[in-house]
């Protein structure tokens, strides 16, 4: 990835000159001493920025920077609502922890029964759906979401 190409994803972050080869990828590691201009901020709940779905409402807090994001979600029935469909983030992994309720989580092969405190990871490019009456959420997001990455499966 030239600097060129790696400015023009982020403004913020520069990467250093090295990379690691992986299998049939290519790993760039940022230099964590090279962010520019981004300095500690507070953001509360009023903050956010509300996306109803239906069954899923998403409160998306404020990103700094498009390499993580920071969401909290509310179900209520199933989303996708079609129980054959699933969503997979092709770009994006992320991690669920479970604040409120109990449900399921649907990812790759994977059903999970979920409570309190519990977290789950779901890798790019997995199957992924929720299931809860007042289910309460906050995932984590790397890189951060954006909508031409997701794509709605059927079973």
């Amino acid at each position: 990835m030239s600097n060129e190409v790696a400015t023009k994803f982020n403004r913020n972050i520069t990467f250093i000159p090295f990379s690691v080869k992986l299998r049939s990828a290519t790993l760039y590691a940022p230099n964590y001493y090279s962010i520019k201009k981004m300095k500690p901020q507070k953001f509360t709940f009023k903050d956010t920025k509300k996306v109803d779905l239906g069954t899923k409402v998403i409160y998306k807090y404020p990103s700094l920077s498009r390499l993580l994001e920071l969401n909290y979600m509310v179900v209520n029935g199933r989303h996708p609502e079609n129980k054959n469909e699933f969503i997979i983030e092709h770009d994006c992994q992320f991690i669920v922890y479970v604040t409120k309720g109990d449900g399921k989580i649907y990812a790759g092969d994977e059903v999970f029964n979920v409570k309190v405190g519990d977290t789950v990871y779901v890798p790019t490019k997995n199957k992924f759906a929720v299931e809860g009456i007042g289910l309460e959420y906050v995932t984590t997001e790397t890189p951060a979401w954006y909508p031409e990455q997701a794509e709605v499966v059927s079973k």
